[in-house]
């Protein structure tokens, strides 16, 4: 959909850019603008900057930047008229007509919706008939009751090559709009199949409690064990979480990550409805903040064995830099909460939920077990690891009361161990400051530009000549005077060179330059690079911007000298061979 730039204006006045990024991230005023952790990258040390005055954001970690709407866009995972349309309900604006591409785009994607909807209800009726009585039967060996079969709308897809295909069919759905949604697939010779066949299926709904796509478990030895909806227009398996939409209400103070459909369903079943998992993958970024959104503990509750035991050490590194709580579940005797209930019962997977580890804890108990501590050897390798980790931990009081727990549990005195965990630190510290000087050391590049496809060949030229955008962009009134001294094509940077041909423009035309119209033009790399260049970016001064443009007009020079001297040598060394 095309949108007119004054009603985008309007979206982006009305829109405060501190305020929609402060429901996704925590920020904290910081001079004349905000700063935060960014939400697209893990990071433990805030390095994103939000400007209500600019109203842009950007991350000097990642590089990521823009405006409200490309902010929108890249969170939510929207396309550009998505993203408008949401923030211009926030705003309480009417939408312009929508134009026929619009229109059919927004079909396309309902027309998605419905048949995964349409495919959920045959799955769940099949599980009631004949052919699904083997999935009924694996179900209810499970310990399922009907109630929570029919709550999940867990259901069978038959082991048949088309039967949903054909089903759908005939509920006026085309073969195009199965493969959108990948409930079907493209054979050789040009037809389509099912993609899930002889599965119990479990269908994902997301937080509106639509249904974006299912995971099917097998019922013979064929592989994968465990199949899920590849990425479609609706469903991206990195942005969503099993059992969300149940979740999403529970009055349990934190959510319980899981690693399967099971674990989750017999969690809820058992009462635990704050069960999630993550879809087919290893915990994400995105599923980080969209458990955030909605609680701010988590307890992970992986399963027990070498693979649980390191996704759960990943997923302690993804949710450290967020504002979540997070504590571990140490199961004894049983692989994951689904055996662990069957076992044990619901009141003793209560009380291991109280006894749940902090991350500290739980990351000293893993060294412990690595290490014989019978043995002076065993016990002098174990002090040095948990030394290591001991060194991690930010909270004094946290770090002090580990100290004396491990002091008691080797026999080492409190003042030895506290002694080398300092020195730890230390040599930490030391290494940290020697990488910030060899940044520091290198600013030619350090300037580069975070995406590896966008590289200067003459950074002198483009420090200057992102001074001249940025001193443009707040300053209007000079931009006539700086278009009559320089040229687009002076510039050494085609991206630098076309972002400062939009300023001229817009300028031209009568409009208002500002960040956010600029950032309205702009996608992805040069983007990114822009809302860099007004992070940084000082007072507008007109001497600097002088130097600037002489800077750029000397350097051109040089690159036109250099471009003559090196026709000169071709046109010559033709004539000595003869050419």
């Amino acid at each position: 959909m095309t949108f007119s730039d004054s009603f985008l204006d309007e979206v982006r006045a009305r829109c405060d850019i501190v305020d929609v990024i402060s429901r996704y991230t925590s920020l904290t005023k910081r001079g004349s603008g905000y700063v935060g952790l960014c939400p697209f990258h893990n990071e433990k040390t805030p390095s994103f900057s939000v400007s209500r005055d600019k109203q842009f954001y950007h991350c000097f970690g990642c590089g990521v930047g823009g405006d409200v709407i490309t902010f929108i866009m890249k969170i939510e995972n929207l396309d550009f008229p998505d993203a408008v349309a949401q923030l211009a309900e926030r705003a309480g604006l009417a939408l312009p007509t929508i134009d026929e591409g619009s229109t059919l785009a927004k079909r396309r994607r309902d027309r998605v919706y419905a048949v995964n909807k349409e495919a959920a209800r045959f799955f769940h009726a099949n599980l009631h008939t004949e052919g699904g009585r083997e999935a009924l039967e694996y179900l209810n060996g499970r310990g399922l009751t009907a109630a929570t079969q029919t709550r999940f709308g867990l259901g069978y897809a038959p082991a048949a090559w088309d039967s949903l295909t054909k089903e759908m069919v005939k509920k006026g759905f085309t073969k195009n709009e199965l493969i959108d949604a990948g409930l079907a697939v493209t054979g050789k010779n040009g037809s389509i199949y099912d993609r899930f066949r002889n599965r119990v299926m479990f269908p994902i709904i997301d937080v509106k409690g639509q249904v974006l796509g299912f995971g099917g478990r097998v019922m013979d030895d064929s592989t994968p064990k465990y199949l899920n909806t590849s990425d479609t227009i609706v469903f991206n398996k990195r942005k969503n979480l099993f059992a969300l939409n149940f979740a999403k209400k529970t009055a349990a103070p934190a959510i319980i990550l899981t690693e399967g459909y099971m674990d989750v369903i017999a969690l809820h079943q058992a009462g635990f409805d704050s069960a999630v998992a993550s879809l087919g993958t290893a915990l994400t970024d995105e599923q980080v903040k969209l458990i955030s959104r909605y609680k701010k503990s988590v307890i992970i509750a992986y399963d027990q064995d070498g693979a649980g035991i390191k996704a759960t050490q990943r997923a302690l590194e993804l949710i450290k830099p967020s504002d979540l709580s997070v504590k571990v579940l140490r199961m004894h005797d049983a692989k994951d909460p689904d055996e662990y209930i069957k076992k044990f019962g619901r009141d003793r997977f209560l009380r291991l939920i109280d006894q749940a580890e902090s991350e500290s804890e739980y990351r000293l108990s893993g060294v412990r077990a690595d290490f014989d501590t019978g043995s002076d050897e065993g016990k002098v390798s174990y002090l040095k690891a948990a030394i290591e980790e001991l060194a991690k931990i930010s909270s004094k009081v946290e770090r002090e009361i580990y100290i004396a727990r491990i002091a008691k549990d080797t026999g080492v005195s409190v003042d030895a161990i506290a002694h080398e965990v300092a020195r730890a630190q230390r040599k930490d510290d030391r290494k940290k400051k020697r990488d910030e000087e060899n940044r520091n050391l290198t600013p030619v590049r350090t300037h580069q530009p975070k995406s590896r496809a966008v590289r200067f060949d003459n950074p002198k030229s483009a420090i200057a000549e992102e001074g001249v955008i940025g001193t443009l962009t707040l300053r209007n009134d000079w931009i006539s005077a700086a278009a009559e001294q320089l040229a687009p094509d002076e510039f050494s940077s085609p991206m630098l060179s076309d972002i400062y041909r939009i300023i001229i423009n817009q300028h031209d035309a009568g409009r208002d330059v500002t960040p956010a119209s600029v950032l309205g033009v702009l996608e992805g790399d040069a983007s990114n690079h822009f809302s860099g260049i007004l992070a940084r970016e000082a007072e507008p001064n007109a001497d600097a911007l002088r130097d600037y443009i002489k800077i750029i007009k000397t350097e051109a020079a040089k690159a036109g000298e250099d471009a003559l001297s090196a026709a000169a040598r071709l046109y010559k060394d033709k004539k000595s061979y003869g050419g």
